[in-house]
């Protein structure tokens, strides 16, 4: 199964395009939350549809620069995995929108109520051969989770949940200069980097997890 992994978009509609224009054949779209940059149930909307123009799933989370109403919105058009999950082709992606409380005036949920939503969305696809977890922020104490500064400011949250519960892949953003691949365990985890800048990744599902990243400067 090859997904396309898109996060931090901040309603830069034209990259996006570029990003799906230019990724190749691909079997489910995950949007990975900081879909839009405080913007509203209206532009998410918006972005859903744009998506769904290569007419394969598409699934996605909230990030700390959207909104409940957008959280909300995601849910209305049916391709929501914050607290649930669905299983497509053997393949169980369940997910986590928002950040542990960061910056004032952002989207975000205590760690407690973060490890709840994980739960909740896990018992959904626990059955399932592989298991994804798409959330906006990364796991904490990685290498995908550093400011400028070098802070850690990933959630504890779910780095005890992939301890836990060792997910083959975890698809992730919210640190836009800590793009890349790490482990944490078995598990594979990508900061997929800001799509409003071309970033994306290509995670490829078999035998194994295979990534890739990339950059569209068609812009």
């Amino acid at each position: 199964m090859k997904l396309l992994c898109i996060t931090d978009i901040h309603n830069r509609l034209e990259p996006f395009q570029h990003i799906l224009n230019h990724a190749g054949p691909i079997d489910a779209v995950l949007l990975g939350g900081d879909l839009t940059n405080f913007g509203t149930p209206a532009d998410v909307e918006n972005i859903v549809h744009i998506a769904q123009s290569l007419n394969v799933p598409v699934l996605a989370v909230a990030g700390n620069c959207d909104s409940a109403q957008i959280d909300q919105r995601l849910e209305e058009l049916g391709v929501s995995v914050a607290g649930r999950g669905i299983i497509i082709n053997d393949v169980g992606i369940h997910g986590l929108s928002a950040a542990p409380p960061w910056h004032k005036g952002m989207y975000d949920f205590t760690e407690e109520e973060l490890a709840l939503r994980l739960q909740a969305g896990f018992d959904q696809v626990k059955n399932a051969r592989w298991h994804v977890v798409l959330t906006h922020v990364p796991p904490r104490d990685i290498k995908l989770d550093r400011t400028h500064f070098f802070q850690h400011v990933g959630s504890t949250a779910l780095r005890e949940f992939v301890e836990q519960t060792r997910p083959a892949l975890v698809v992730c953003g919210h640190l836009h200069e800590s793009r890349g691949v790490d482990t944490l365990g078995p598990t594979v985890v990508v900061n997929c980097g800001p799509a409003a800048s071309g970033y994306y990744a290509i995670a490829e599902i078999s035998d194994q997890v295979r990534i890739g990243l990339h950059r569209n400067l068609d812009l």
